[in-house]
């Protein structure tokens, strides 16, 4: 498939608006493909880990990696009921911009920008959120997993030296309201997100964000 069919099913499929989990998973695929196709995956590092989060069962690679050495210095923190305010400032923005997908956001956007692609927001003012929403339902049984070398999962021994220390993966969970939030200009819908740390002695901690969209 050429670059001008891609981003002419993507402009289809934005256009449209994006209101389905299927939709979430091609639109992601298909942005992949012109990273992948025009070489740039250092400009759209978290991008790509987005994309790839989707058509996999499991993430293992340097981008996954990264994420989890983070989480695996705020563990000790969250295992103990440290709040994220309270986490060491550089460690705190960074942890605050994983979970709640700033980067993925912005570099969605920007993308969306320069591929001359119809933005999220095109059919709805809320179009990031609710394409979260749909992101994250697709992924919550995706898990990180930390790994040993070789691609074998982590046994009893631990993990490399050069890999986190005490987390065993993160997993990511999906709620929503049940009843919508009715108010003057109408129906809003609350969701949360929540990243869960798991270790390897079976503790964890968790960060939650919520969010919403309009009915």
């Amino acid at each position: 498939m050429t670059t001008p069919v891609i981003i002419r099913k993507l402009t289809s499929e934005l256009d449209a608006g994006i209101t389905t989990e299927v939709q979430v998973v091609y639109v992601l695929a298909g942005i992949r493909k012109l990273i992948e196709r025009d070489k740039v995956s250092d400009q759209y590092k978290n991008l790509k880990f987005h994309c790839d989060r989707v058509l996999h069962s499991s993430l293992e690679g340097k981008a996954a990696k990264d994420i989890l050495k983070k989480f695996d210095a705020a563990h000790p923190f969250l295992r103990n009921g440290v709040e994220l305010h309270l986490l060491p400032p550089e460690l705190r923005s960074e942890i605050d911009r994983i979970f709640k997908m700033r980067s993925f956001k912005e570099e969605l956007s920007r993308f969306l920008e320069v591929y001359d692609l119809p933005p999220l927001t095109k059919n709805r003012p809320d179009g990031w959120p609710h394409f979260l929403h749909l992101y994250t339902r697709v992924i919550e049984d995706i898990p990180l997993v930390v790994s040993l070398p070789g691609g074998r999962k982590k046994g009893k021994q631990g993990i490399a030296a050069s890999g986190p220390k005490h987390i065993s993966r993160v997993t990511v969970q999906f709620d929503q309201a049940a009843a919508p939030v009715i108010h003057a200009t109408g129906e809003e819908v609350l969701f949360r997100v929540t990243w869960t740390i798991h270790d390897r002695n079976g503790q964890s901690g968790s960060l939650f964000v919520i969010n919403s969209f309009s009915l």
